[in-house]
């Protein structure tokens, strides 16, 4: 081979070279960019997973305050059906004594009725002999 040919080929080497080094060195610029780009996308998302867990902060105290709330309602809510449930009970009982009051009530109107009955009939039999004593007297006076 001669020297002219070892040159050409050295030159070809060499272009080849360069390309090769054009190329890694588009690819070392690319692979930067792409290194910068996925930078700023990541923090990018370190950002917005700040932002969201400020919101899951405060949808937690939300809840919390909700729970605590809802915790209260119940508390009171079951106060009041245990209270109404009292009242409930002291009306049932007011309302049975009451029932019991009114048959004690009939049963005196009935026993009242019935005494009443016997002291008509005991007065106007005695009326009708009152009467009949005064007829037979004044048919006396008048003779």
């Amino acid at each position: 081979m001669t020297t002219e040919q070892r040159l050409d080929r050295v030159e070809t080497e060499f272009a080849t070279i360069r390309q090769l080094l054009i190329s890694a060195a588009t690819y070392a610029e690319s692979a930067n960019r792409r290194t910068d780009e996925l930078g700023i996308k990541q923090d990018r998302t370190q950002i917005m997973l700040d932002e969201l867990g400020t919101k899951q902060d405060r949808t937690q105290t939300q809840l919390d305050k909700l729970s605590s709330r809802v915790d209260e309602f119940i508390f009171h809510t079951q106060r009041l059906f245990n209270k109404a449930g009292g009242e409930i009970e002291e009306t049932k009982a007011r309302t049975e004594r009451l029932e019991a009051l009114m048959l004690k009530l009939d049963r005196n109107y009935e026993e009242q009725k019935s005494q009443f009955q016997e002291y008509q009939l005991t007065t106007n039999a005695a009326l009708e002999r009152i009467d009949r004593v005064l007829d037979y007297l004044l048919r006396q006076s008048g003779n």
